[in-house]
């Protein structure tokens, strides 16, 4: 599927069709949303974005079921509750009070995932490769669910599960969730098509 093509299948909160026109960039964070770590108990970690006051989107897989505490850039653990959780889509909504928002916009115009490496925030390059229905199995390949995601190229490890990935403009394009296992850099986002439902479903 072209780039364009993407677009114009996304909704608001995904990416301006110049900033999937120019996918190619990277370096360092101006802007975006702030990112915190989510740790759950049994030394799960998990990346984690603000998206409003006191409210969090991460991924639904590394929450488990015990007490959550996110962790901000200033290095304070706040105590988290889980206001929302769709196991289908891998996305969950955190409430954390105490924890402010701090969106900003980003200062040039690429795709790139919002990382946290050596206790900063770094702009990794991203290239969209195509959208598709990623198919959820367990190890006997028995499919348990659909989701509609990205493929894209991306410097992806261990605990960026639920980075955003964003555009220029600061918007949310997708929700890292997964890796592939047998290529280098290949990793899966959930589209943000997927977004606008978990944060404001009732």
């Amino acid at each position: 599927m072209s780039a364009r093509r993407l677009v114009a299948a996304c909704v608001p909160l995904a990416l301006a069709a110049a900033a999937i026109g120019n996918a190619t960039g990277g370096g360092a964070v101006a802007g975006g949303p702030a990112l915190v770590t989510v740790e759950a108990p049994g030394e799960r970690t998990a990346t984690g974005f603000v998206v409003s006051d006191e409210h969090v989107v991460t991924v639904a897989h590394a929450l488990g079921t015990g007490g959550l505490q996110v962790r901000s850039a200033d290095g304070v653990g706040r105590r988290a509750v889980v206001l929302r959780r769709n196991p289908a889509l891998d996305l969950a909504v955190l409430l954390v009070p105490g924890l402010p928002a701090a969106p900003r916009s980003l200062a040039h115009g690429s795709v790139h995932v919002l990382l946290r490496r050596d206790g900063g925030r770094v702009a990794a390059r991203a290239v969209v490769r195509r959208r598709l229905d990623a198919r959820v199995r367990t190890a006997d390949g028995r499919v348990i669910a659909r989701r509609p995601a990205l493929e894209l190229t991306a410097p992806i490890r261990a605990g960026d599960s639920g980075a955003p990935l964003v555009g220029a403009d600061g918007r949310v394009a997708g929700v890292i969730f997964a890796r592939s296992r047998g290529r280098a850099g290949l990793a899966y986002a959930v589209d943000a098509s997927a977004l606008p439902h978990l944060l404001h479903a009732r």
